[in-house]
């Protein structure tokens, strides 16, 4: 087993982000985790993810608030307890247009 409390959970700056907070909660380059990565996201208002393929089949699960997601001409908000998934290659962008943060998990598969 192996837990992660959030205070010891390793922030990270991540490309084509703008007021998000990232933070490796299982997975990424100091862990053993191999085959994904969980990542909890930090939204504040305003904050996005510019357009971006997916490096790998993603879930993400929105934990509070609410955050927009576009892909290929759609447009969709979403909010807690929602999941959004993408394939591999598609193009996304996540934009937090609320007056609150907003945070999600986002599971990547690493192969």
């Amino acid at each position: 087993m192996r837990v992660v409390n959030l205070s010891a959970a390793e922030a990270f700056e991540s490309p084509g982000h703008s007021g998000v907070a990232p933070r490796w909660v299982q997975g990424g380059p100091r862990t053993p985790v191999d085959r994904f990565t969980v990542v909890l996201s930090h939204y504040e208002p305003g904050g996005q993810a510019e357009p971006a393929a997916q490096p790998a089949e993603t879930v993400y699960v929105i934990l509070s608030g609410r955050l927009t997601f576009e892909s290929e001409g759609d447009r969709v908000p979403a909010g807690p307890r929602d999941t959004v998934h993408f394939a591999k290659g598609e193009v996304r962008s996540v934009t937090n247009e609320g007056d609150g943060p907003a945070d999600m998990l986002v599971i990547r598969a690493t192969s």
